[in-house]
């Protein structure tokens, strides 16, 4: 690799579904800091994308300044064991930088997940069913005989393994959390609850500047526009209106290009019955998970906390409240 070739002063690894697009798009506002315009290069963690080399990996930060902290953010580099060596391989290449952490509640973590894969597939399809409930994801019974992978999963997403932990493994805070801690110093990683980012956003990001040792960012960039907010429930509207007008279209063909020249009165009408179409039609919404499952995996997730709090330094009772 060229001496003159920068490569991560830190880096931000979780979890999915925890604020990290947010923050990356944060991060991205501060002067002294560049993060590349792929979000997620998921160089230490996938095997395809290591073997390239580091000179690949290295050519995401070739537009940072002297004067400028390099970073990324890959959330898969806390999704082991599906991809164990994420923090072995970061620790080789760069032991010095800094590691941020943001950990969510976890029942609500995995089922965002869950969201998460079954929007991707919408989104590169023109199928906007679901084909399958957070239960045939995390139960290895029901897994088995669930749709097959191709009616779930997006070719954006086929490094994923359609496994039953997949959406689970990212909320074992203990597991992925340990995985870092072998390999970095504790005082090398920075842990952070979603949950105080999303109430005070200043205040967190501040943590992290602080933390790699660069100014705070001004409070008016936290005022602007364009920062990442509840992306999925924005996504589903869209496509169920998608879904009840291409219904209308298909029924009435050549008569629904004809809408635009409807007179006011009847363009209402029209519209009302879009919208009352469109809210009786579900079928694009990702099930809500069964409250035998939120219990479930409540006491799973919540044994954990004496053990996790100490190692992190956080506080998640209230994960519990």
């Amino acid at each position: 690799m060229p001496p003159s070739a920068r490569l991560p002063d830190f880096i931000v690894v979780g979890a999915a579904k925890s604020g990290t697009t947010s923050l990356y798009q944060l991060l991205r506002r501060h002067p002294d800091l560049f993060l590349p315009d792929i979000k997620e290069p998921e160089y230490f963690a996938r095997d395809d994308r290591y073997s390239a080399g580091i000179e690949s990996y290295a050519a995401n930060f070739a537009d940072a300044r002297d004067d400028q902290l390099v970073g990324e953010c890959s959330t898969i580099y806390t999704l082991s064991p599906f991809f164990p060596h994420a923090a072995r391989r970061a620790a080789e290449h760069v032991p010095d930088a800094k590691i941020i952490y943001l950990l969510r509640q976890p029942v609500d973590r995995a089922y965002s997940f869950y969201v998460q894969i079954i929007k991707n597939y919408q989104n590169v399809t023109s199928d906007l069913s679901v084909h399958r409930t957070f239960e045939d994801f995390i139960d290895p019974t029901r897994l088995a005989s669930a749709a097959p992978r191709s009616k779930v999963f997006s070719k954006a997403n086929d490094h994923l393994p359609d496994e039953p932990d997949l959406c689970l493994a990212g909320s074992d805070y203990l597991l992925q959390a340990n995985a870092w801690l072998q390999h970095f110093p504790r005082d090398q990683i920075l842990f952070l609850k979603f949950e105080d980012f999303v109430g005070d956003r200043p205040t967190t990001v501040g943590t992290i500047t602080d933390f790699l040792g660069i100014s705070r960012l001004p409070d008016e960039i936290f005022d602007a526009s364009g920062v990442t907010r509840n992306v999925a429930a924005n996504h589903f509207r869209r496509r169920g209106q998608e879904r009840v007008i291409n219904r209308i279209g298909q029924r009435f063909g050549f008569l629904w290009s004809l809408r635009h020249v409807l007179p006011e009165g009847l363009k209402t009408t029209l519209k009302t019955r879009i919208v009352r179409s469109f809210s009786a039609d579900n079928r694009h919404v990702p099930p809500k998970m069964l409250p035998a499952t939120k219990a479930s995996l409540t006491k799973r997730f919540k044994a954990q906390q004496i053990e996790l709090d100490s190692i992190t330094g956080l506080d998640t009772s209230s994960w519990w409240k």
